[in-house]
């Protein structure tokens, strides 16, 4: 199980960024690892993938298909969010009616898709996801997203409802309405252990108006990750770290400028 979330930033513009984040916990009877990967980022077009519900299948899966978009195989750049969703939904149910005889066809599981529609200023992003549920078949759903503020677009998982209390909280405070408010919530949330199921280092991947997808790095517990895997990051390295705060943080995990704080109106941290 996980908490998966996805929010778009809004500034003076309009919409300029997406986001994904997720937790690093698969569990299985009582047994947990808090590194198993469950974003992926494209590294030629503006596409994140995440998952939700059964791990195996569609972990396997998203790997396979983040390497298929970056080849140039699955769909052209220049597709339209509705062809990149239908081309993935197509794969992934072909793929589904290869396992048969295998458990993983009796567990529900969420595939989510965030992508750019354009480049620059005008630009929108697309949230498609499809839903495998053994008793119901697949279920494709578009979400709508905000275009005044920064908000949360969808929460889901086995910590959705927690995610949901802990943005609430952050919504409502001086910060309210802004990237780092969601991702700060997020980190709350997990830190809280209300969810049993969800743990470990957050996960983020993102897009902004131009440009491929891009992984981040995060700072947990004064030690830096990235997909959940313990990273030692050189000075000079490409990859952005990340800290609770939304901060940009250097390899040591020092935020780079101190720019955020936590709303003095807020709980207490948890965990």
């Amino acid at each position: 199980m996980t908490t998966l979330v996805g929010w778009v930033g809004v500034d003076q513009r309009g919409p300029s960024s997406a986001y994904l984040a997720s937790d690093s916990r698969l569990s299985s009877n009582g047994a947990k690892w808090d590194c198993g990967r469950k974003l992926f980022a494209c590294k030629t077009s503006p596409d994140v993938f995440g998952y939700c519900g059964a791990v195996l299948f569609p972990s396997l899966l998203l790997g396979q298909i983040t390497d298929a978009v970056d080849a140039g195989v699955l769909y052209p750049p220049e597709a339209k969010p509705e062809l990149k969703f239908a081309t993935i939904c197509n794969k992934v149910q072909e793929a589904l009616k290869g396992l048969k005889g295998f458990p993983e066809l009796n567990h529900t599981f969420t595939i989510l898709l965030a992508t750019r529609e354009g480049i620059g200023f005008g630009a929108s992003f697309v949230f498609a996801t499809l839903t495998w549920q053994p008793a119901e078949g697949w279920q494709k759903t578009f979400w709508a997203t905000p275009s005044d503020h920064s908000d949360l677009v969808l929460a889901l998982g086995s910590g959705s409802k927690t995610a949901k209390e802990f943005q609430k909280t952050w919504k409502f405070s001086e910060i309210g309405r802004t990237s780092r408010a969601v991702f700060s919530a997020f980190c709350d949330s997990i830190a809280s252990g209300k969810d049993p199921f969800s743990g470990g280092p957050p996960q983020l991947v993102g897009l902004y108006l131009r440009g491929s997808a891009q992984p981040f790095g995060v700072i947990h517990n004064g030690a830096c990750y990235l997909h959940g895997l313990p990273a030692t990051p050189e000075s000079n390295g490409q990859t952005k770290f990340m800290n609770a705060l939304f901060e940009p943080c250097h390899s040591s995990g020092e935020p780079i400028v101190h720019r955020h704080a936590r709303p003095k109106s807020l709980y207490p941290k948890q965990g």
